[in-house]
């Protein structure tokens, strides 16, 4: 899988988890190195909240459409919820 496939998997996966959760904020992955994800999130109003690096395992490690979110990125989520 090239970095392009990569990057649009995280993607898919950080939509349908933050869609899950029910969380009022987006998520735009920017890169990909070195088995990891440079993610921005943004508010509804497009304020950045603060820029992420999430491990690919983190990645992997999530199925959102068959209710399966890696707890580390869960916990992620959530504290991002905050801001």
């Amino acid at each position: 899988m090239d970095r392009d496939e990569k990057i649009k998997e995280a993607q898919e996966v950080l939509n349908l988890a933050i869609m899950h959760l029910s969380l009022s904020f987006h998520s735009e992955v920017m890169d990909y190195k070195h088995e990891n994800y440079r993610v921005q999130f943004f508010t509804k109003e497009n304020k950045l909240i603060m820029p992420v690096q999430i491990p690919e395992e983190w990645i992997k490690g999530s199925h959102p459409s068959e209710n399966r979110i890696d707890d580390r990125l869960k916990v992620l989520l959530a504290n991002l919820a905050n801001y």
